[in-house]
């Protein structure tokens, strides 16, 4: 229990440390909504050209939804261990009688329990407001409670996978500019993954970043149900399992690199 505590501690750390950067909190929020009248200006312009193989409200909304999903997974691994890295303190990071992975995923629980709520809902409201989206049945409502909860989890493991490149590099924003972009491309945070042609398609199924976003929106928008939302599930946590084994051979070998600039 009081191993516990320390990581709950860490979470509040991270929720507290996050409350500190408000101003930041309400830009970002800003951001998201200045994004969200670009797309809209976009596809309708496409959806009047005839040009639009689906529904606009269709697109819209899975667009936002998007938007709150990638607000809510949005973790920066890379960032908390390059800044270690560099001054030299990871030495004393990795002494605590705590796990570090654990410790950096309690801290950033915390900040994504923050985006959820200065960002995520606030998103989602608008959704309701100006979009019309439907409301999901209470199963998939918690369906996608889960699959959101695994997909922070597969961000997570992701994000400390691509960190360990820190040791090397000592520079994670770059490394970090790097995986969101390529997570935003595959993921369906930029584009709903159902325009795809079918052989492109099928590339992007087989590959990790579709469960980030695709499958919790899937679930939302109640067009998984049932078994389908079950086998979305499955990929998540296969994926999950998958990386978290990459993830720790790839810390084994961090810690045995381990060069602490100026240590």
């Amino acid at each position: 229990m009081s191993k516990i505590r320390k990581y709950l501690e860490f979470v509040r750390i991270g929720f507290r440390e996050s409350t500190a950067y408000r101003f930041n909190a309400v830009m970002s929020l800003v951001a998201s909504i200045l994004y969200l009248v670009m797309v809209y200006a976009i596809w309708t312009a496409i959806d009047a050209g005839g040009q639009l193989a689906a529904s606009l409200s269709g697109v819209l909304t899975y667009i936002l939804l998007g938007q709150v999903v990638s607000s809510s997974v949005f973790v920066e691994v890379e960032s908390f261990l390059s800044e270690r890295v560099r001054e030299g303190t990871i030495v004393n990071e990795l002494k605590r009688p705590v796990s570090l992975r654990l410790q950096v995923y309690s801290y950033l629980v915390g900040k994504s329990v923050f985006n959820i709520v200065t960002k995520g809902l606030p998103v989602l409201a608008i959704g309701y407001l100006f979009i019309d989206i439907q409301t999901p049945s209470i199963v998939n409502s918690l369906g996608f409670i889960i699959s959101l909860i695994l997909s922070f989890n597969l961000v997570f493991l992701f994000s400390f996978l691509t960190s360990m490149l820190v040791f090397w590099t000592e520079i994670g924003w770059g490394i970090r500019a790097m995986r969101t972009n390529i997570q935003d491309v595959f993921s369906g945070v930029l584009f709903p993954l159902y325009l795809l042609p079918a052989g492109l398609s099928e590339t992007f199924d087989i590959l990790p970043f579709k469960w980030m976003a695709d499958g919790p929106i899937q679930i939302f928008t109640m067009e998984a149900t049932g078994t389908e939302m079950l086998r979305i599930f499955g990929l998540q946590l296969f994926w999950i399992l998958v990386i978290a084994v990459l993830g720790e051979l790839a810390w084994r070998k961090a810690k045995k690199k381990l060069t602490v600039q100026g240590g």
